[in-house]
């Protein structure tokens, strides 16, 4: 049977290369020539830029790793087509909403290692009014930030940019730019109106240190103490994970009986860091016995090359809890979701599942149980600051479970209030005095309820934002795979 598995992986590599070689011929060939346009006697001749050598690099990755290879075009051209729009035909629109290209591969290494050059808020981009046009409400605020120096704070509303009101067709050119002044406003439920407070702040990006653990507290209530801790992102980047490492060394010198995540506003990031988290949760014995965290599919060609050379506990195919000196080991875990707690943090909280309770308070979450390679081709000296971030990969936990296109369903169901959002850490946030709740018995002393958000306040995700609602999977992780 091996034998044939093998017979028909070589076949199908000889097959891509032989009809990849053919394509490329054809291609240089038919492409040799530029556009030319007849005027009378006049010619003009048009010279456009080649990217033949570009979009030759992305159907041959695609091809060998795109979760949905099987549902690629055909591709005549190589040629003077842009790569977005190149990349873009490639893709499987019935199910892919998350691969992505990029011209800016060091400012992306950047975002996902948590350097990146900005102002040092995370942004909730909301339509008003029924309308195109578009408000600003502060998620959070990274401490030492420049948006922090400046006196922005979690909940603020921004209504306008540089004194220019903002709308679908110019927010996310106005929010990316290096320096500008924002004013503030105001929303009264009492009218149902939005105003300017009078408050403006002025900003200059910076590179921020963005640690996901912005806020941790233990809160003493009901004769329980409960630790809490918000993370907002799974950056690429250890140090950040040291930081957790001290927080879950305090927490287990406070003696917490229960653990409160707040994922609300986590869109994904790292494989690694997203596992880190999850082995600083689980029981001890689910993490010294290197338990399924995860099961990774990919497309037909490459689940089957990991099963023949690699059998069916290849790393590739499953990734278990790694191992966490820092190991809190709970026994339940209360996570605070909305529908920006995407990818990575689904993984975390359906990860869990398995082996403890993991209960879910607030919104249901994103949908996305996918995974992506970020891929550059560095040794192009031309193009190397270009990047695919293809979808390479579906994961489900250790019962199998996958496929929650509607995202996680919320155990007990609270809407995230950002217009009337309190500190981190504050027990009248709706969605922590629901856990406390839980956690103790008790409700009179918190104030749980909130104001109705008006109905024509809608969320919205800016294109060059969806990139971070993503689980990262390194291709380093394909160990020998490029060598066989």
């Amino acid at each position: 049977m091996y034998k044939d598995i093998e017979l028909v992986m070589n076949y199908k590599l000889l097959m891509i290369f032989l009809l990849a070689g053919l394509l490329f011929s054809c291609n240089d060939i038919l492409d040799d020539t530029d556009d030319t346009t007849t005027n009378g006697t006049d010619t003009t001749t048009t010279t456009e830029t080649d990217y033949s050598k570009l979009n030759k690099w992305i159907y041959e990755e695609m091809q060998t790793y795109y979760l949905w290879e099987d549902k690629l075009p055909t591709v005549s051209s190589y040629k003077k087509t842009e790569p977005e729009t190149f990349f873009s035909d490639l893709l499987y629109d019935e199910k892919d909403k998350w691969s992505f290209i990029t011209d800016d591969y060091s400012s992306l290494v950047s975002e996902l290692s948590g350097t990146p050059t900005s102002m040092g808020y995370s942004p909730a981009f909301c339509l008003y009014n029924n309308s195109s046009n578009v408000l600003i409400l502060v998620e959070y605020v990274y401490p030492g930030s420049p948006a922090e120096t400046a006196g922005l704070k979690r909940g603020d509303m921004i209504l306008s940019i540089d004194g220019e009101l903002m709308d679908t067709t110019n927010y996310y050119d106005l929010y990316s730019k290096s320096s500008y002044t924002v004013a503030l406003g105001t929303y009264s439920s009492a009218t149902g109106k939005l105003s300017y407070s009078g408050k403006t702040i002025s900003m200059v990006a910076a590179e921020v240190a963005a640690d996901p653990s912005i806020f941790h507290s233990v809160i003493d209530y009901g004769g329980k103490k409960t630790g809490y801790l918000v993370y907002t992102e799974f950056a690429a980047n250890d140090s950040y994970l040291a930081t957790l490492d001290n927080i879950c060394d305090e927490f287990k010198n406070a003696d917490i009986t229960d653990l409160i995540v707040d994922l609300r506003y986590n869109p994904g990031g790292s494989i690694t860091s997203a596992g880190y988290l999850a082995s600083a949760i689980a029981p001890f014995a689910t993490v010294a016995n290197s338990d399924v965290l995860i099961n990774m599919n990919y497309n037909d060609f490459l689940t089957a090359y990991f099963y023949y050379y690699e059998g069916e506990n290849s790393e590739n195919l499953v990734y278990p809890f790694p191992y966490n000196s820092h190991n809190l080991n709970m026994l339940t875990v209360y996570f605070l979701t909305t529908s920006g707690t995407a990818s990575a943090s689904e993984l975390v909280i359906s990860g869990l599942r398995p082996y403890m309770n993991s209960i879910i308070i607030g919104e249901s979450t994103y949908g996305k149980y996918t995974g992506a390679f970020v891929m550059s081709d560095e040794d192009d000296s031309v193009y190397s600051n270009w990047a695919i971030i293809p979808i390479v990969l579906k994961y489900s936990n250790a019962d199998g479970y996958t496929d929650f296109t509607d995202g996680l369903t919320p155990d007990y169901e609270i809407e995230d209030d950002l217009l009337n959002a309190v500190p981190f850490g504050d027990i009248t946030d709706p969605q922590l005095a629901k856990a406390l709740e839980l956690i103790s018995g008790q409700t009179a002393a918190l104030v749980a309820k909130s104001a109705k958000i008006p109905s024509g306040l809608k969320r919205i995700v800016p294109d060059k934002m969806m990139v971070k609602k993503n689980l990262f999977v390194s291709k380093n992780d394909f160990m020998g795979f490029n060598n066989k």
